[in-house]
């Protein structure tokens, strides 16, 4: 019983219940309304026919009383007050001295036009003492009063009815909201608790933890979806970082621990001037490189935060990637390279034009660097479903399958002995500004060779 408690409880703060309890109150208070209109609107009609069948009624006896004088008026009363037909009729004769002659209702002061008046008790009747009648009188031409009543229980009835209908509706629309109030905020709280459960377990560390879909599409699976691709994200994020502090450590050792040497070399064994610039130059040399690491890490999360995206403008790249064949083409010769190029006119994209122009400018230079001597490099530039396609293709050793993907994190590198110049950043930097432009990079084997193709989003 307490857990029962305790669930009414909970599911009675929610939002939904609250909803609909609101809603309830807005249809309740649109029975009243309706069921008012309809009270009011039959109300006058029903008293407009009565008033009609009254004057009705006393018009036929007045002229019985015009055309055949005040006994036959005496004898229709008489008549009417006994037949049952006439039964809710009441009837009033009285002479010009306020005494009765016929009729059902007791003498009363001869006031024409309409009135109520309290229904007279008859002998074993059960009559209520306060169920009343409307009646018209009219004054008589030789000074007699005749009044003609019917009784308004018709209107009691009716009254009757609409409020029983009302209070029936009322019931049975909060009765049914309460219902589905309750199932709707069981529905949403066990939803929102796999939610909140959820993201407790994730709290607690388990960032493996998703939330649960149902499939059916709603509001609850779409913000589902939306967090699970959230955690995905943050568990990537989580997962480089620690690679980052681990490649850091690991990449970052090596020249500090050159640097460590040399400046105590400096320290003990250098006698001549000469030598300490030496050994301060190598110094700097190794502080140079560290900065670069630094500056490249410092960039890609610059980039990955998303923050330069707001600045984004319509970007020729065209004439960008013509720019880089022009300005590594000398470096290309002076290796035996093949460098060539199939660009085509007016391509343009929307982007930072100096953060695509390093990402071009990365991948053509590794194919340089990592290609021997006298490689084809081919740059082609075209478009495909009116979005342009960049291909960088060599004719070099390529990459193996199983490291292609591998070579896009942070200080990855296929020589793993570290004995080539190069911080392993090349690639991560690709990655992220492809990412913040929304261009899917593709890795390839060129038999022989490596394919680099990139698809942008159309301009």
């Amino acid at each position: 019983m307490a857990t029962l408690s305790t669930h009414l409880r909970r599911w009675s703060r929610t939002y939904g219940f609250r909803i609909t309890l609101l809603y309830v109150a807005l249809f309740g208070v649109s029975i009243l309304i309706l069921f008012g209109v309809i009270y009011w609107i039959t109300a006058e009609f029903m008293e407009a026919q009565l008033r009609a069948a009254i004057a009705t009624e006393l018009s036929s006896l007045v002229d019985d009383y015009g055309s055949s004088g005040i006994d036959s008026t005496v004898d229709a009363i008489t008549r009417r007050v006994g037949s049952r037909e006439h039964e809710a009729s009441y009837y009033l004769l009285q002479d010009a001295a306020g005494h009765k002659v016929s009729g059902n209702l007791p003498a009363m002061a001869a006031t024409a036009g309409w009135y109520e008046l309290p229904i007279p008790a008859q002998p074993g009747d059960d009559t209520d003492s306060s169920d009343t009648l409307m009646a018209q009188g009219q004054a008589l031409s030789n000074g007699w009063f005749l009044v003609v009543g019917q009784d308004t229980d018709q209107f009691t009835d009716f009254e009757d009815l609409i409020l029983n209908v009302a209070a029936g509706s009322l019931a049975t629309a909060f009765a049914l909201a309460l219902i589905g109030g309750l199932a709707t905020s069981a529905s949403m709280l066990r939803r929102v608790t796999a939610i909140t459960d959820a993201g407790r377990d994730i709290m607690r560390g388990n960032l493996a933890r998703r939330i649960a879909l149902r499939g059916s599409g709603d509001e609850f699976d779409r913000l589902s979806a939306n967090l699970n691709e959230m955690l995905d994200r943050i568990q990537m994020l989580m997962d480089g970082l620690r690679q980052v502090s681990n490649d850091i450590a690991h990449d970052l050792r090596t020249p500090l621990t050159r640097l460590r040497q040399r400046l105590e070399l400096a320290r003990t064994k250098a006698t001549t001037v000469a030598d300490y610039e030496t050994a301060v130059d190598k110094a700097i040399a190794e502080t140079d490189e560290i900065l670069d690491t630094f500056g490249a890490l410092l960039r890609i999360a610059q980039i990955e935060a998303g923050t330069r995206r707001a600045a984004f403008t319509a970007v020729d790249l065209s004439g960008v990637l013509q720019t880089i064949v022009e300005t590594y083409a000398v470096v290309a010769e002076d290796h035996q390279h093949v460098l060539e190029s199939r660009i085509a006119d007016g391509m343009t994209v929307q982007g930072d034009r100096q953060l695509l122009t390093q990402m071009l400018a990365n991948i053509v230079e590794n194919a340089l660097r990592h290609t021997p001597d006298g490689t084809r490099i081919e740059i082609e530039l075209a478009r495909s479903s009116a979005a342009p396609v960049c291909t960088i293709r060599d004719d070099g050793p390529g990459i193996p399958e199983p490291e292609r993907q591998k070579v896009f994190r942070r200080f990855y590198r296929l020589d793993s002995s570290r004995a080539t110049p190069g911080s392993g950043l090349g690639l991560s930097l690709v990655a992220a500004v492809a990412e913040l432009h929304r261009i899917a990079v593709e890795i390839g084997d060129g038999r022989p060779g490596l394919v680099v193709t990139l698809r942008f989003a159309g301009a």
